[in-house]
Parts: C-alpha cells; structure tokens; sequence
C-alpha cells in the first residue's frame, strides 16, 4: 500500500509540473485537459486560431470558464472579497465575437511579430485566453466619514496565471487604440510572456553568462552590483535571477533609455550600459551574451521589443 501511494503521488507531482508547458515532441500540450479543442466555432478568425494552435501548440480561446483561468495546483487565482478586502488578481470576461479578427491582427503585430516560430513554439503558455476584460483588481481606503475598503479595478492589456496568458482588447476599443495605448500594449504583453516564461522555469542562463559575476561574495550597495556586471540588485541575487533581469530590461527599456547617463544608487534598468552604472564595462559584456543568445539560438533580438515600446 505504501508503494501505491507514493506511485501515486510521483504520478500527480508528474501530471502537474508537465501540465503548465508545452511538449518538446509534438505539438499537442503534455498533460493538458482534452475538454480543450479548437476551433470552438465555425467563423473566419477561427481558422487562424487552428493555424495558430498547428503552429505552436497553444490555444487560443474565447470561450472558456473560470477554471481555465484561475485554477493552480496551490489554489485558486480569481480575487475574492476576504475580511473586507479584494485579493490580488484579475477580473476577466471572453472576447466580444465581433473583434476577435481584430484582436488576432493586434496580437500578430505588437506580440507575435517580435518572435520567430521557434521562439513561439518553445515558449508561448498553453493557453491564451481572448478577453474583452482583464481588470487589475485593488482596494482604494476611505478614511472619512468612517474607515472602508472599496474595490478598485484597472483595465490592463494582459496577465499570467500558471498555464495562460489573459489578452485584452477583445473589444471595440482595439479599433480606436491610440499610439500611447499600442505602446503599452507593446509593454505590458511582453513583459507578462517574459514573466510567464520565467514562472515555468523554461529560459536558464548559459554557463557564459552564469561564470561571468560573482554573486557569492556579500555586496551592501546597487554600485558594487554594478561593477560586478550584475543589475539585479544585492541581496538574495542569483545568476537565474539576473538572466530574466537582463532580458526584462530589454524587452521594456529603450537602447536610449538603457545609455543614459543615471545615478549608480538607481535600482532600474534606466542607464545600465552607461559608464555611470556600468564603469568596469562588465555589464555591457552581460547584456551582450544574453542579447546574443537569443538572436543565435532563437533569431530574435529582445532589444528590438524594448525600442518598440518607447515608439523607436
């Protein structure tokens, strides 16, 4: 009995940790629930998400519940009102059928643009989800007449929750999408696919890369950081931690922003190819192991996302 039970859970830690990515051999996700099929209907745009899924693996849905959403091996995602106060999360509703052509155009041109089928293949979450809402759910205190919590939302252009990606505009808005409004789409989408990237543990750093700083000797301020090569910061840095830091300041910082003369005391990516943060030139060194290796393995240069979004 007791075999079966560990056999058991072997089995379920397997299921798990396969059912966030995609596999390696074929194009059908490892471990994914097979209640998801495209397409989900019979109009145009639903002939692209079939190319896309053959493609990469991925599905894109519109009709989904809030199981595909919000459901983690830890628990569920969805904010709740607890004790007076909203959890951290997003709101989310399915993509408006009139703009979903729409939304495929935004997506092939300000996300998917950027990447190669290979970079796409290897990387993109199980699921994608079209929305016509992801709202960013806070709380906003009052203080007068009495003290109370009131629910805040915000509308964002994209989220990350263990297997999928949220996307907006899924609307009438993404018809009048102002160039400000493009830019941080721009953004916001491909930080969250960075982040999600990073969340399943899919992009280590080379033994370049890792060999190139010393992150065990104890460091107290952002310029000894620096001088090392390292942008993280100080305390509790790892060589994993610095890689996804190089590549998040390529994909939101412009090449003007990043050779900015900025104080070594600032904890941004503002400046980090500037003699000012970086005297040793060891994080010039860094930042071109890191960009090189994604053109080189990958054919995609990262930085060309950061100078999108700063309209460059």
């Amino acid at each position: 009995m007791k075999r079966h039970i560990t056999g058991l859970l072997v089995l379920s830690v397997t299921l798990t940790f396969i059912s966030c990515k995609k596999s390696e051999e074929a194009l059908t996700p490892s471990g994914s629930d097979e209640t998801y099929k495209v397409p989900q209907g019979n109009n145009d745009y639903d002939q692209t998400i079939v190319d896309y899924y053959n493609k990469y693996g991925t599905y894109m849905l519109y009709q989904f519940t809030d199981k595909d959403v919000y459901w983690t091996p830890t628990g569920w995602k969805k904010p709740l009102l607890v004790s007076g106060s909203w959890t951290a999360g997003v709101e989310t509703e399915g993509a408006d059928p009139a703009y979903i052509n729409a939304q495929l155009n935004l997506i092939k041109n300000k996300w998917f643009g950027f990447y190669t089928d290979k970079f796409l293949k290897k990387f993109l979450p199980v699921k994608i989800m079209l929305c016509k809402k992801v709202d960013s759910v806070g709380n906003t205190l009052i203080f007068t007449p009495v003290f109370t919590t009131v629910k805040s939302t915000k509308k964002v252009a994209a989220n990350y929750n263990y297997d999928n990606i949220q996307l907006n505009y899924g609307d009438a808005t993404v018809n009048s999408m102002t160039a400000a409004e493009q830019r941080l789409f721009i953004y916001k989408t491909n930080l969250i696919f960075m982040q999600s990237i990073y969340a399943r543990g899919l992009s280590a750093p080379t033994s370049e890369f890792a060999n190139s700083a010393d992150y065990n000797t104890a460091m107290t301020t952002y310029a000894q950081a620096y001088g090392k090569g390292i942008i993280i910061g100080y305390s509790g840095i790892s060589a994993q931690l610095d890689w996804n830091a190089y590549i998040t300041a390529m994909v939101t910082y412009s090449t003007v922003q990043l050779n900015a003369s900025v104080a070594n005391t600032d904890s941004t990516p503002a400046g980090i190819l500037n003699a000012t943060k970086d005297p040793s030139g060891q994080i010039k060194k860094r930042y071109n192991i890191v960009r090189n290796y994604f053109i080189n393995e990958y054919g995609v240069d990262l930085q060309v996302i950061g100078n999108a979004t700063r309209g460059l």
